[in-house]
């Protein structure tokens, strides 16, 4: 019987601290709509509450041909283009500048925060950055100087 109590004895208390309460509530994306929602928006890692603040951006624009990869503050850093591909559960990546090949899986949820985000992506073995990224639904498609005076404000 002890052999039996301790296992789920165990997975409870997993459970309870994976469930802490302190996370936002967290809704997945079906894979078409995740699709839909990775492109043409900016994914930061962080929201700069200063111009000197770090972040991390990836844009995926297929119009363009590919995306963007971007370490930078609210007004200088480098970027990086890419090539890539979905089918709303992994991206394909082409990096032509160093030829890094790679495919992850990735996934994206709709959240109540931190604010002002309310998606949430994952990119799971991120070939680039830290693997989460927030994302504003409303924000797709703004210009350049309209994300500067976003990130300002």
């Amino acid at each position: 019987m002890r052999n039996v109590i301790v296992p789920v004895v165990l997975s409870l208390a997993l459970a309870l601290v994976a469930c802490d309460g302190r996370s936002a509530p967290r809704r997945g994306v079906p894979a078409n709509d995740a699709a839909q929602l990775l492109v043409d928006r900016n994914w930061l890692d962080s929201w700069p509450k200063d111009k000197d603040d770090h972040l991390r951006v990836y844009r995926f624009v297929p119009s363009m041909g590919g995306g963007v990869y971007q370490d930078r503050t609210v007004f200088k850093g480098t970027f990086e283009l890419f090539q890539f591909a979905t089918d709303g559960t992994v991206i394909e990546y082409h990096f032509p500048h160093d030829g890094l090949k790679k495919t992850v899986r990735y996934r994206i949820e709709r959240v109540d925060g931190p604010d002002p985000f309310d998606l949430k992506l994952t990119i799971e073995g991120d070939p680039r950055g830290p693997g989460t990224y927030w994302g504003i639904t409303s924000e797709r498609g703004r210009s350049a100087q309209e994300l500067d005076e976003l990130l300002l404000n």
